[in-house]
Protein backbone atom coordinates (compact mmCIF):
# COMPACT_ATOMS: atom_id res chain seq x y z
CA UNK A 1 0.00 0.00 0.00
CA UNK A 2 1.64 3.32 -1.05
CA UNK A 3 1.15 6.07 1.43
CA UNK A 4 3.14 8.60 0.16
CA UNK A 5 1.92 12.41 1.33
CA UNK A 6 3.44 14.99 -1.04
CA UNK A 7 2.96 18.39 -0.40
CA UNK A 8 0.10 20.45 -1.90
CA UNK A 9 0.26 21.34 -4.89
CA UNK A 10 0.90 25.78 -5.40
CA UNK A 11 -1.39 27.31 -8.75
CA UNK A 12 -0.51 26.26 -12.32
CA UNK A 13 1.77 28.52 -13.84
CA UNK A 14 -0.88 28.97 -16.75
CA UNK A 15 -3.14 30.19 -13.86
CA UNK A 16 -0.63 32.60 -13.03
CA UNK A 17 0.32 33.88 -16.18
CA UNK A 18 -3.35 34.39 -17.46
CA UNK A 19 -4.19 36.16 -14.17
CA UNK A 20 -1.19 38.87 -15.33
CA UNK A 21 -2.61 39.00 -18.44
CA UNK A 22 -6.22 39.57 -17.17
CA UNK A 23 -4.76 42.80 -14.87
CA UNK A 24 -2.72 44.11 -17.04
CA UNK A 25 -5.90 44.10 -19.30
CA UNK A 26 -7.76 45.86 -16.90
CA UNK A 27 -9.72 42.80 -16.16
CA UNK A 28 -8.73 41.08 -12.70
CA UNK A 29 -10.79 41.61 -9.83
CA UNK A 30 -9.19 44.15 -7.43
CA UNK A 31 -6.93 42.98 -4.68
CA UNK A 32 -9.30 44.15 -1.99
CA UNK A 33 -12.69 43.78 -1.57
CA UNK A 34 -15.92 41.10 -2.69
CA UNK A 35 -15.68 40.01 -6.38
CA UNK A 36 -18.98 40.41 -8.46
CA UNK A 37 -21.31 37.74 -7.40
CA UNK A 38 -23.69 36.55 -9.93
CA UNK A 39 -27.10 37.62 -10.23
CA UNK A 40 -29.41 35.81 -8.21
CA UNK A 41 -31.06 34.34 -11.13
CA UNK A 42 -30.07 30.67 -10.22
CA UNK A 43 -26.31 30.65 -11.25
CA UNK A 44 -23.18 30.08 -9.52
CA UNK A 45 -21.38 32.72 -7.06
CA UNK A 46 -18.45 34.07 -9.26
CA UNK A 47 -15.50 33.73 -6.74
CA UNK A 48 -11.79 33.95 -6.40
CA UNK A 49 -10.77 30.35 -7.09
CA UNK A 50 -7.14 29.25 -7.46
CA UNK A 51 -7.06 25.97 -7.37
CA UNK A 52 -9.33 22.49 -8.87
CA UNK A 53 -9.71 19.23 -7.41
CA UNK A 54 -11.96 15.92 -8.36
CA UNK A 55 -13.53 13.58 -6.21
CA UNK A 56 -16.11 10.98 -6.86
CA UNK A 57 -17.60 7.55 -5.64
CA UNK A 58 -17.90 4.19 -7.75
CA UNK A 59 -19.53 6.35 -11.54
CA UNK A 60 -18.87 9.59 -9.86
CA UNK A 61 -15.15 8.28 -9.21
CA UNK A 62 -15.02 7.03 -12.97
CA UNK A 63 -16.13 10.39 -13.74
CA UNK A 64 -13.56 11.99 -11.11
CA UNK A 65 -10.79 10.37 -12.84
CA UNK A 66 -11.74 11.13 -16.36
CA UNK A 67 -11.82 14.72 -15.54
CA UNK A 68 -8.23 14.35 -13.38
CA UNK A 69 -6.83 12.62 -16.82
CA UNK A 70 -8.12 14.79 -19.59
CA UNK A 71 -7.96 17.86 -17.43
CA UNK A 72 -4.60 17.67 -15.75
CA UNK A 73 -3.16 20.98 -16.85
CA UNK A 74 -6.19 22.57 -14.64
CA UNK A 75 -6.95 19.63 -11.88
CA UNK A 76 -4.46 19.14 -9.20
CA UNK A 77 -5.61 16.52 -7.37
CA UNK A 78 -8.25 13.93 -6.52
CA UNK A 79 -10.12 11.90 -4.42
CA UNK A 80 -11.55 8.51 -6.08
CA UNK A 81 -13.80 6.20 -3.54
CA UNK A 82 -13.98 2.88 -5.73
CA UNK A 83 -13.70 3.03 -9.01
CA UNK A 84 -11.59 1.46 -11.93
CA UNK A 85 -8.82 2.59 -14.24
CA UNK A 86 -9.31 5.71 -16.91
CA UNK A 87 -11.48 4.31 -20.08
CA UNK A 88 -11.59 1.09 -18.15
CA UNK A 89 -15.20 0.46 -19.83
CA UNK A 90 -13.72 1.01 -23.70
CA UNK A 91 -16.49 2.77 -25.22
CA UNK A 92 -18.94 -0.49 -23.95
CA UNK A 93 -21.93 -1.38 -21.16
CA UNK A 94 -20.44 -5.28 -21.72
CA UNK A 95 -17.28 -4.27 -20.91
CA UNK A 96 -18.26 -2.07 -18.39
CA UNK A 97 -20.04 -4.98 -16.69
CA UNK A 98 -18.26 -7.57 -17.21
CA UNK A 99 -14.14 -5.99 -16.22
CA UNK A 100 -15.13 -2.51 -14.16
CA UNK A 101 -17.37 -3.47 -11.62
CA UNK A 102 -16.64 -7.39 -11.26
CA UNK A 103 -13.39 -9.05 -12.88
CA UNK A 104 -15.38 -11.73 -15.10
CA UNK A 105 -13.07 -10.44 -18.06
CA UNK A 106 -9.52 -8.80 -16.45
CA UNK A 107 -9.07 -5.31 -18.22
CA UNK A 108 -6.51 -5.49 -20.74
CA UNK A 109 -3.81 -2.76 -18.98
CA UNK A 110 -1.70 -2.43 -22.33
CA UNK A 111 -4.60 -1.17 -24.16
CA UNK A 112 -5.86 0.99 -21.65
CA UNK A 113 -2.38 2.73 -21.61
CA UNK A 114 -2.16 2.89 -25.66
CA UNK A 115 -5.67 4.85 -25.73
CA UNK A 116 -4.87 6.90 -23.12
CA UNK A 117 -1.58 7.98 -24.95
CA UNK A 118 -2.98 8.09 -28.22
CA UNK A 119 -5.99 10.49 -26.88
CA UNK A 120 -2.59 12.56 -25.38
CA UNK A 121 -1.04 12.46 -28.66
CA UNK A 122 -4.32 13.80 -30.53
CA UNK A 123 -4.83 16.90 -27.59
CA UNK A 124 -7.72 15.11 -26.71
CA UNK A 125 -6.88 14.75 -23.35
CA UNK A 126 -3.86 17.04 -21.39
CA UNK A 127 -0.16 16.16 -21.38
CA UNK A 128 -0.10 12.83 -18.83
CA UNK A 129 3.56 14.17 -17.58
CA UNK A 130 0.82 16.71 -15.69
CA UNK A 131 0.03 13.72 -13.66
CA UNK A 132 3.07 13.51 -11.57
CA UNK A 133 1.95 16.98 -9.87
CA UNK A 134 -1.50 15.40 -9.07
CA UNK A 135 -1.37 13.95 -5.72
CA UNK A 136 -4.66 11.52 -5.53
CA UNK A 137 -6.46 9.71 -2.27
CA UNK A 138 -7.70 6.48 -3.51
CA UNK A 139 -10.36 4.34 -1.18
CA UNK A 140 -11.37 0.73 -1.41
CA UNK A 141 -12.95 -0.89 1.00
CA UNK A 142 -12.20 -4.53 1.76
CA UNK A 143 -16.00 -5.46 1.97
CA UNK A 144 -16.87 -3.73 -1.83
CA UNK A 145 -19.02 -5.89 -3.90
CA UNK A 146 -19.93 -3.72 -6.59
CA UNK A 147 -16.10 -2.82 -7.64
CA UNK A 148 -14.03 -5.84 -6.56
CA UNK A 149 -10.72 -5.48 -5.51
CA UNK A 150 -8.67 -6.88 -9.32
CA UNK A 151 -10.87 -3.25 -10.68
CA UNK A 152 -9.77 -1.01 -7.88
CA UNK A 153 -5.85 -2.23 -8.07
CA UNK A 154 -5.84 -1.76 -12.14
CA UNK A 155 -7.04 2.23 -11.09
CA UNK A 156 -3.83 1.89 -8.81
CA UNK A 157 -1.61 0.18 -11.41
CA UNK A 158 -2.83 3.18 -13.86
CA UNK A 159 -1.25 5.74 -11.72
CA UNK A 160 1.63 4.03 -10.57
CA UNK A 161 2.03 3.80 -14.58
CA UNK A 162 2.08 7.99 -14.67
CA UNK A 163 3.54 8.76 -11.62
CA UNK A 164 0.91 9.64 -9.58
CA UNK A 165 1.59 10.51 -6.19
CA UNK A 166 -0.43 8.28 -4.52
CA UNK A 167 -2.23 7.32 -1.18
CA UNK A 168 -4.06 3.93 -1.85
CA UNK A 169 -6.31 3.10 1.35
CA UNK A 170 -7.25 -0.67 0.95
CA UNK A 171 -7.43 -2.01 4.78
CA UNK A 172 -11.12 -0.47 5.56
CA UNK A 173 -13.39 -3.15 6.24
CA UNK A 174 -15.90 -0.70 3.94
CA UNK A 175 -18.90 -1.63 1.80
CA UNK A 176 -19.67 0.28 -1.26
CA UNK A 177 -19.96 3.72 -0.86
CA UNK A 178 -18.77 7.36 -0.14
CA UNK A 179 -17.27 7.48 3.18
CA UNK A 180 -18.46 9.93 5.69
CA UNK A 181 -18.68 10.40 9.37
CA UNK A 182 -22.61 12.02 8.54
CA UNK A 183 -23.48 8.52 6.49
CA UNK A 184 -26.58 6.68 7.06
CA UNK A 185 -25.27 3.58 6.56
CA UNK A 186 -23.07 1.51 8.55
CA UNK A 187 -19.54 1.28 7.11
CA UNK A 188 -19.58 -2.49 6.17
CA UNK A 189 -22.74 -2.38 4.36
CA UNK A 190 -23.58 -1.67 0.67
CA UNK A 191 -27.21 -0.54 0.91
CA UNK A 192 -28.75 2.75 -0.51
CA UNK A 193 -27.95 5.79 -0.09
CA UNK A 194 -24.40 4.48 -0.24
CA UNK A 195 -23.05 6.83 2.45
CA UNK A 196 -21.03 4.93 5.04
CA UNK A 197 -19.94 5.75 8.03
CA UNK A 198 -16.67 4.30 8.63
CA UNK A 199 -16.12 6.79 11.67
CA UNK A 200 -13.28 6.87 13.86
CA UNK A 201 -11.91 6.76 10.49
CA UNK A 202 -11.79 10.04 9.29
CA UNK A 203 -11.95 10.01 5.37
CA UNK A 204 -12.29 13.99 4.33
CA UNK A 205 -9.04 14.55 6.32
CA UNK A 206 -7.18 11.86 4.85
CA UNK A 207 -8.04 12.43 1.24
CA UNK A 208 -7.59 16.72 2.17
CA UNK A 209 -4.39 16.52 3.79
CA UNK A 210 -3.88 14.11 0.35
CA UNK A 211 -4.51 16.57 -1.93
CA UNK A 212 -3.94 19.69 -0.15
CA UNK A 213 -0.73 18.21 2.13
CA UNK A 214 -2.10 19.37 4.94
CA UNK A 215 -5.47 20.32 6.73
CA UNK A 216 -7.24 22.22 9.31
CA UNK A 217 -9.55 20.76 11.34
CA UNK A 218 -13.44 21.00 10.48
CA UNK A 219 -15.77 23.58 12.04
CA UNK A 220 -17.63 22.41 15.35
CA UNK A 221 -21.44 22.01 14.63
CA UNK A 222 -23.59 22.76 11.72
CA UNK A 223 -21.35 24.31 8.38
CA UNK A 224 -21.18 27.78 8.71
CA UNK A 225 -21.29 28.48 4.75
CA UNK A 226 -24.18 28.30 2.57
CA UNK A 227 -25.13 24.96 0.60
CA UNK A 228 -27.77 26.48 -2.43
CA UNK A 229 -29.29 25.07 -5.58
CA UNK A 230 -28.18 26.56 -9.12
CA UNK A 231 -29.05 25.70 -12.45
CA UNK A 232 -27.38 23.34 -14.40
CA UNK A 233 -28.63 24.22 -17.54
CA UNK A 234 -26.93 27.33 -18.72
CA UNK A 235 -23.65 25.85 -17.95
CA UNK A 236 -24.59 22.74 -20.28
CA UNK A 237 -23.04 21.99 -23.62
CA UNK A 238 -26.01 21.46 -26.61
CA UNK A 239 -26.61 17.95 -27.64
CA UNK A 240 -26.30 16.34 -31.54
CA UNK A 241 -27.46 13.94 -33.40
CA UNK A 242 -25.60 10.69 -31.79
CA UNK A 243 -24.48 12.35 -28.53
CA UNK A 244 -27.44 13.59 -26.54
CA UNK A 245 -31.03 13.97 -27.08
CA UNK A 246 -31.66 16.48 -29.42
CA UNK A 247 -35.43 16.64 -28.61
CA UNK A 248 -34.34 18.20 -25.34
CA UNK A 249 -32.16 21.18 -23.93
CA UNK A 250 -29.93 22.20 -20.80
CA UNK A 251 -28.89 19.88 -18.82
CA UNK A 252 -31.24 16.46 -19.63
CA UNK A 253 -29.94 16.83 -23.38
CA UNK A 254 -26.81 14.99 -22.07
CA UNK A 255 -27.91 13.15 -19.36
CA UNK A 256 -27.49 15.44 -16.11
CA UNK A 257 -30.45 16.77 -13.79
CA UNK A 258 -30.94 20.34 -14.26
CA UNK A 259 -30.13 21.69 -10.58
CA UNK A 260 -26.69 20.85 -8.92
CA UNK A 261 -25.60 22.04 -5.85
CA UNK A 262 -23.15 24.62 -4.70
CA UNK A 263 -21.52 24.90 -0.94
CA UNK A 264 -19.57 28.37 -0.37
CA UNK A 265 -17.64 29.10 2.63
CA UNK A 266 -18.89 32.79 3.76
CA UNK A 267 -14.63 33.43 3.68
CA UNK A 268 -14.77 32.52 0.37
CA UNK A 269 -17.91 34.78 -0.47
CA UNK A 270 -16.47 38.11 1.13
CA UNK A 271 -13.71 37.98 -1.34
CA UNK A 272 -11.01 35.34 0.12
CA UNK A 273 -9.21 33.47 -2.70
CA UNK A 274 -10.06 29.60 -2.63
CA UNK A 275 -9.91 26.26 -4.26
CA UNK A 276 -12.96 24.23 -5.58
CA UNK A 277 -13.88 20.35 -4.74
CA UNK A 278 -15.55 19.17 -7.41
CA UNK A 279 -17.46 16.36 -5.63
CA UNK A 280 -19.59 13.74 -7.79
CA UNK A 281 -21.75 11.59 -6.52
CA UNK A 282 -22.32 7.89 -8.03
CA UNK A 283 -25.03 5.77 -9.32
CA UNK A 284 -28.18 5.95 -7.73
CA UNK A 285 -27.47 9.36 -5.37
CA UNK A 286 -29.05 12.02 -8.14
CA UNK A 287 -31.26 14.78 -6.97
CA UNK A 288 -34.23 13.16 -8.12
CA UNK A 289 -33.41 9.73 -6.33
CA UNK A 290 -31.68 11.43 -2.79
CA UNK A 291 -32.07 15.16 -2.93
CA UNK A 292 -29.20 17.29 -1.42
CA UNK A 293 -28.34 14.63 0.97
CA UNK A 294 -25.21 13.70 -0.73
CA UNK A 295 -24.04 17.37 -0.94
CA UNK A 296 -25.32 17.97 2.69
CA UNK A 297 -23.78 14.51 3.94
CA UNK A 298 -20.28 14.53 1.88
CA UNK A 299 -18.34 15.66 5.36
CA UNK A 300 -16.85 17.90 3.55
CA UNK A 301 -18.70 21.33 4.05
CA UNK A 302 -17.25 21.69 7.32
CA UNK A 303 -13.71 21.49 6.22
CA UNK A 304 -14.70 23.94 3.29
CA UNK A 305 -14.88 26.69 6.19
CA UNK A 306 -11.95 25.78 7.68
CA UNK A 307 -9.46 25.27 4.62
CA UNK A 308 -11.22 28.00 2.46
CA UNK A 309 -12.32 25.75 -0.61
CA UNK A 310 -16.05 25.66 -2.23
CA UNK A 311 -17.56 22.14 -3.22
CA UNK A 312 -19.20 22.25 -6.30
CA UNK A 313 -22.07 18.86 -6.49
CA UNK A 314 -22.95 18.50 -10.53
CA UNK A 315 -25.62 16.15 -10.84
CA UNK A 316 -26.19 13.24 -13.11
CA UNK A 317 -29.93 11.98 -14.07
CA UNK A 318 -31.95 8.96 -15.09
CA UNK A 319 -33.04 8.06 -17.84
CA UNK A 320 -34.92 5.44 -19.18
CA UNK A 321 -34.33 6.20 -22.99
CA UNK A 322 -35.28 5.52 -25.59
CA UNK A 323 -31.90 7.89 -26.72
CA UNK A 324 -30.39 7.99 -23.08
CA UNK A 325 -30.88 4.87 -21.66
CA UNK A 326 -29.14 5.38 -17.97
CA UNK A 327 -32.00 4.41 -15.46
CA UNK A 328 -29.60 4.35 -12.25
CA UNK A 329 -28.69 8.08 -12.76
CA UNK A 330 -24.87 7.18 -13.43
CA UNK A 331 -22.01 9.41 -14.77
CA UNK A 332 -21.32 8.79 -17.97
CA UNK A 333 -18.07 6.60 -18.14
CA UNK A 334 -19.31 4.15 -20.92
CA UNK A 335 -20.41 6.37 -23.81
CA UNK A 336 -24.46 6.28 -23.03
CA UNK A 337 -24.75 9.34 -24.95
CA UNK A 338 -25.64 7.83 -28.35
CA UNK A 339 -22.99 6.27 -31.04
CA UNK A 340 -21.01 8.80 -31.31
CA UNK A 341 -20.40 9.22 -28.03
CA UNK A 342 -17.07 7.74 -28.39
CA UNK A 343 -15.13 10.80 -26.83
CA UNK A 344 -16.93 10.59 -23.33
CA UNK A 345 -13.87 10.32 -21.49
CA UNK A 346 -11.69 12.90 -22.98
CA UNK A 347 -12.18 16.77 -23.07
CA UNK A 348 -14.54 16.52 -25.78
CA UNK A 349 -17.46 14.65 -23.78
CA UNK A 350 -20.38 16.58 -23.15
CA UNK A 351 -20.69 15.85 -19.87
CA UNK A 352 -17.12 16.37 -19.37
CA UNK A 353 -17.13 20.13 -20.53
CA UNK A 354 -20.32 21.06 -18.76
CA UNK A 355 -18.60 20.44 -15.49
CA UNK A 356 -15.74 22.02 -16.49
CA UNK A 357 -17.86 25.31 -17.65
CA UNK A 358 -19.34 25.23 -13.79
CA UNK A 359 -15.80 25.74 -12.12
CA UNK A 360 -14.98 28.09 -15.10
CA UNK A 361 -18.33 29.66 -13.86
CA UNK A 362 -17.53 30.37 -10.53
CA UNK A 363 -14.20 31.46 -11.35
CA UNK A 364 -11.80 28.39 -11.82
Amino acid sequence: MDTRRPSGPGRRLAVVLGAVLLTLAGLAAPATGVPKQASDDGGLPRLRIDDTYVAGISSGGYMATQLQVAFSGRVAGAAIFSAGPYWCAMNSVAVALQSCTVSTVPTPMPVIYETTERYAAEGKIDPLANLAHSPTYFFHGTLDPTVVRPVADDLAEFYHHYDVPLTYRDQVAAGHGWISPLGPVPCDQTAPPYINDCSPYDTQADALRTMFGSVKAPGVGSPRGTLRPFDQNRYAVAPRPGNGDVTRTGGPAIGMGSTGYVYTPGACTRGATCDVVVALHGCQQTAEQIGDLFARTSGLNAYADTNRFVVLYPQARRDGGPVIYNPKGCWDWWGYLGTDDADYATKLGPQMRTVMNMVDGLGG
